[in-house]
Formats: C-alpha cells, sequence, structure tokens
C-alpha cells in the first residue's frame, strides 16, 4: 500500500470533485439507455484500488456525502454515503496494480458498480422508497456495469499514474 501524502490527498479531492461535475452536467444529459454512468462510484473504487482499503472507506464514505447533498438529492441522507464506504472497502482489498487497466481490475470495477446499484435497491425498498421500481432494476445493473467497466478502462491508467506520481519522491515512478 502507497503512503497517504498531501499531494496525493489534493489529486483524490480533485477527482471527486471532477468526476462530480462531469457526472451532474454531462452524463447524466446524455440519456444513455438504463442506468447514468456514475463516473464518482468510478473514482472511488479506482482510487481505492490504487490507496487501499482505508481511504477507500473514507473516499467512498465522502464521494457519497457529495451525492447525497448534490442536487437533485434523492433519498435518505447517508444512505448512498454508506453504500460508497463499503463497496470502496471491499475493492480496496483486491491486489491490483493501480497503473494499467488489467481486464480482470476493469470487470471487478464493473462489477462491484453493478452491486452498488442492486445494493441502492434493495436499501430503498427496505427504507420505503416509492421511486425504487423493481422491474427496471435488471436493466440498471446491467448497464451500470458495462458503463462502469468503460470507464474504469480509462480511468485505471489515469489515476493510478497520477496517484504514484504524487508520492514521495515528486516523480511518475
Amino acid at each position: 500500500m502507497l503512503r497517504l501524502t498531501f499531494p496525493r490527498v489534493l489529486l483524490i479531492i480533485a477527482a471527486l470533485g471532477s468526476a462530480l461535475v462531469i457526472q451532474s452536467a454531462i452524463l447524466a444529459r446524455l440519456g444513455l439507455p438504463g442506468a447514468t454512468p456514475d463516473m464518482l462510484l468510478v473514482a472511488v473504487l479506482v482510487i481505492a484500488l490504487a490507496a487501499g482499503p482505508l481511504v477507500g472507506t473514507v473516499v467512498g464514505f465522502s464521494a457519497g456525502v457529495l451525492v447525497d447533498i448534490a442536487p437533485p438529492a434523492a433519498g435518505s441522507l447517508g444512505q448512498t454515503a454508506a453504500i460508497y464506504a463499503l463497496a470502496g472497502f471491499a475493492i480496496g482489498h483486491a491486489q491490483f496494480e493501480a497503473g494499467r487497466p488489467e481486464f480482470a481490475a476493469v470487470l471487478l470495477v464493473g462489477g462491484v458498480s453493478a452491486a452498488v446499484v442492486l445494493g441502492q435497491a434493495i436499501l430503498g425498498t427496505l427504507l420505503g422508497q416509492p421511486e425504487v421500481t423493481w422491474s427496471v432494476v435488471p436493466l440498471f445493473v446491467v448497464t451500470q456495469f458495462v458503463y462502469s467497466a468503460l470507464l474504469a478502462f480509462v480511468m485505471i491508467p489515469a489515476i493510478g499514474l497520477l496517484y504514484r506520481g504524487a508520492g514521495d519522491e515528486g516523480r511518475f515512478a
């Protein structure tokens, strides 16, 4: 596991902020079939792959709070934060080199993203949220897997290279 330095913290904040803006301003308006691509979740999962389970949990919780309070906020406050934190913790235990998009890492990010959609639907049903429609959940799970795998294919090398480069040595290792 790599050390968490101040430049890495700045990189994580910039990645989460950029992902939230791109997701809200661009990806949500594309009108793609099925689920909206969740770039913020993919950024959390890729950061967790690079940094480990502890950082993945904290970053997942922070990103989940951002989703919970960003307009249009739907659902209970903390629901997305808890699910993203659990996803960051789970994928942080995977042992991949975060600098290159191995096929297994891309599939793992897609699978965890699909599991997050399913977990949000289950939790929403348990909390009595009327906007959960189980007839479209399978479509959302499949499309979230595909969109997240495509985003991970691009984001794993980018975030991995920047994360390693923001280390103590101050160069791209």
